[in-house]
C-alpha cells in the first residue's frame, strides 16, 4: 500500500532521447498526473475456435497534467516550455513570448514508500493554464506529452535532485492594478484565466519506439476569461464583440520584495452574453477572450 503524501516528483532538462544523469530538481506539485497507456491491436486471424487471439502492443501514449500553486521563479523552466521559447533579456525584467524553441524534460514520479519509480522522457508542455479567483491560491497547470517511459522497483531515476525553494505563493490578493487598453480597469474583477494550447502532435514513424519519435507544436490557441462586475465599463468591453475590435490587457502578480510577474496581452477579441441575474444575485458578466495577431508576454521582475 502507498500514501499519496509519499509521492515525490522531479524534473531535468533533456537534450536528447537518453535519460539525464544530472541536472535534476525537485518539482513541487499538487498532483502529478503523468501516466503511460498502451493500445492493443487484436489479430484477425482465424484459429478454428471462437476465442480471439492475444493482441499486440502497437502504440503507447505518455501524457498527463501537472498542477501546482504559483511560486516565483519555481516553474520558470516549465513556463519557457509552455511558451516554446527562452526567457530573453539580461536584466530585470526578463520576458517570455510564444516562440518555436522546444524544451524537453525528463520527469520522475516516485512512490517512495513502496519503492516504485517512474520516469517519463522527452516531455514537452503541450498546454498551460493559469487561474486566479478571490478565494484560493493562484493555480497553474502544465499539460505534458512525452515520447518515452521507464520504470524501476530498485531506485529513483532522479539522481540527487536539487531542492526547489518553497517561496511565497500568490493569491487573488496578489493581483495589482489591472489595465485594459492602458487604462486602469475600475471595475471589480472576480476571476481571471489564461490558457495556451500548443496543439502538439506526436509524430510516429515506422521502426520508431511505440511512443513516437518526435513531438511538434502547431498553431497556438491562446484564450481565457474574466468575470467582472456588470457596469457601464463592463458593457463597453462586451460590446466590442459586435465590431471585432481588439483590446489590450495587463495583469501584475505581486510577490514579496517587489518581485512580480506581469502578464501582458497586446491584442485580444472578446465574446460574452448579457447577464440574466435573479433578484438575489450580484450581477457579473463572463468576458471570454481570444488572443490574436501578437503573442502574450510574461515579464519577470526581480527588482522594483
Amino acid at each position: 500500500m502507498s500514501s499519496g503524501a509519499r509521492v515525490v516528483s522531479a524534473y531535468a532538462k533533456q537534450s536528447d532521447k537518453t535519460l539525464p544523469l544530472t541536472g535534476w530538481r525537485i518539482l513541487p506539485n499538487i498532483t502529478n498526473g503523468l501516466t503511460v497507456s498502451t493500445e492493443l491491436t487484436n489479430s484477425e486471424m482465424l484459429s478454428g475456435g471462437r476465442v480471439g487471439k492475444a493482441g499486440m502492443v502497437t502504440s503507447a501514449t505518455v501524457q498527463g497534467d501537472i498542477e501546482t500553486e504559483m511560486m516565483f521563479e519555481a516553474y520558470d523552466d516549465l513556463l519557457a516550455g509552455a511558451f516554446w521559447n527562452d526567457w530573453s533579456g539580461r536584466a530585470s525584467p526578463k520576458t517570455l513570448s510564444i516562440g518555436t524553441t522546444k524544451h524537453q524534460f525528463a520527469i520522475s514520479k516516485d512512490f517512495t514508500d513502496i519503492n516504485v519509480n517512474h520516469a517519463f522522457l522527452g516531455c514537452v508542455v503541450s498546454s498551460f493554464g493559469l487561474t486566479v479567483d478571490t478565494s484560493s491560491l493562484i493555480k497553474v497547470k502544465f499539460g505534458m506529452t512525452g515520447i518515452g517511459y521507464q520504470e524501476s522497483k530498485t531506485e529513483s531515476f532522479a539522481k540527487t535532485p536539487a531542492p526547489t525553494p518553497d517561496t511565497a505563493k500568490a493569491s487573488g490578493l496578489s493581483i495589482g492594478e489591472i489595465k485594459v487598453d492602458g487604462t486602469k480597469l475600475d471595475v471589480c474583477v472576480e476571476s481571471f484565466s489564461l490558457d495556451i494550447d500548443n496543439q502538439t502532435e506526436v509524430q510516429k514513424c515506422l521502426g520508431e519506439n511505440i511512443y513516437g519519435g518526435n513531438v511538434l507544436a502547431m498553431l497556438a490557441n491562446i484564450s481565457g476569461s474574466m468575470t467582472i462586475a456588470y457596469s457601464q465599463k463592463a458593457h463597453d468591453i462586451i460590446t466590442n464583440q459586435l465590431t471585432g475590435k481588439t483590446l489590450s490587457l495587463e495583469i501584475p502578480i505581486k510577490f514579496a520584495d517587489d518581485k512580480r510577474y506581469v502578464i501582458k496581452i497586446p491584442k485580444f477579441q472578446v465574446s460574452g452574453e448579457i447577464p440574466s441575474p435573479s433578484g438575489k444575485d450580484l450581477v457579473t458578466v463572463d468576458v471570454n477572450y481570444t488572443v490574436v495577431d501578437e503573442s502574450p508576454i510574461i515579464e519577470r521582475h526581480t527588482t522594483a
